[in-house]
């Protein structure tokens, strides 16, 4: 597990008592999570999770909870962050600013089938609907102005290759002008274990710790390249396309944002590749932490940078339908 800020038994109750949610029962870590402290929190008034977020600022808070906050008011079902009684959404805990949130139901699932794709490209939808009056606004932290400084710093554990792939990824994206696309609120990191589920459904969504304003398109990326693999990293033509009937019952796609997909798979390769390199390269310390292989996605890379035409066949149906 990951815990970098141990909480003591007095200092949970201090810092509960800013809450109307009863007295603490069970309080355990949670063992997962690569940059931030969780516990399970369960109390006489319901169960909950307690986050200590170890690098956020405030502003990048008052963005992420308040989104969450914002969603859950319009059904979107994902993690609610829960007020204290002077209405705020977070506060100090140990010298670290610290949320109390609601424990969604369900399970993580290890091998989605094709129903829980098309639930998850529903709600994903629903998400982005809800999201376009937000008023909040946070640039992507893993964008395209983030890679170059990364690669900078990831000089060493690059090779000749992996800086061509990086390049030809940056000009590729350059050349469809994201900019242009639809933008709003997305979640960045919608990973399959980023998500629960119920027998009766969707759980929610969970883990905003990315959360930016971004396009639209580009979450649809993310969750493609997870949800939808064989074990080659293919994708698997009949889950993307659960994925996107279920969201476009939603919401329909452009026409630019079905053809910007291939080099957002791309991109969305080289985000992750990178944040896993740099995250194994420079570890954090804490009491155990819990370090994804960046491997699997510099071979991803490769993958969507050598088969962008067969991406574009399995997209073409739902551009032209």
């Amino acid at each position: 597990m990951s815990v970098y800020t141990t909480v003591e038994p007095v200092q949970l109750e201090l810092f509960l008592s800013r809450y109307a949610l009863g007295k603490p029962i069970d309080f355990s870590p949670i063992a997962a999570g690569i940059t931030n402290t969780n516990y399970y929190l369960d109390t006489d008034s319901g169960e909950f999770i307690l986050t200590l977020y170890e690098h956020h600022s405030d502003d990048e808070l008052d963005y992420i909870l308040g989104l969450q906050q914002h969603l859950v008011k319009r059904s979107v079902r994902c993690s609610e962050p829960q007020a204290d009684r002077r209405g705020e959404l977070f506060s100090t805990l140990n010298q670290r600013p610290a949320a109390i949130i609601k424990r969604l139901p369900g399970q993580v699932l290890t091998a989605p089938k094709l129903h829980h794709c098309s639930l998850i490209g529903e709600e994903l939808a629903r998400f982005h609907l809800a999201g376009l009056d937000y008023p909040g606004l946070r640039p992507n932290p893993r964008g395209v102005d983030w890679v170059l400084p990364t690669v900078d710093m990831l000089d060493t554990y690059l090779g000749k290759e992996d800086r061509l792939m990086i390049r030809a990824t940056l000009l590729a994206a350059d050349e469809h002008d994201l900019q242009a696309l639809p933008q709003g609120a997305i979640h960045a990191d919608l990973f399959h274990d980023n998500a629960l589920f119920t027998d009766a459904g969707l759980g929610g969504i969970l883990d905003f710790d990315y959360a930016c304003n971004d396009s639209l398109v580009f979450d649809i990326a993310v969750l493609l390249n997870d949800w939808c693999l064989d074990h080659q990293a293919e994708l698997i033509v009949d889950r993307v396309d659960a994925v996107l009937e279920g969201y476009q019952q939603q919401r329909r796609l452009q026409a630019i944002e079905f053809d910007s997909l291939p080099v957002l798979l791309r991109f969305a390769a080289l985000r992750f590749w990178l944040s896993r390199l740099y995250d194994a390269s420079f570890p954090l310390s804490g009491d155990l932490t819990f370090i994804k292989s960046p491997e699997a996605y510099r071979q991803m890379l490769q993958l969507r940078s050598s088969t962008t035409r067969e991406i574009e066949k399995i997209f073409h149906p739902h551009r032209t339908g």
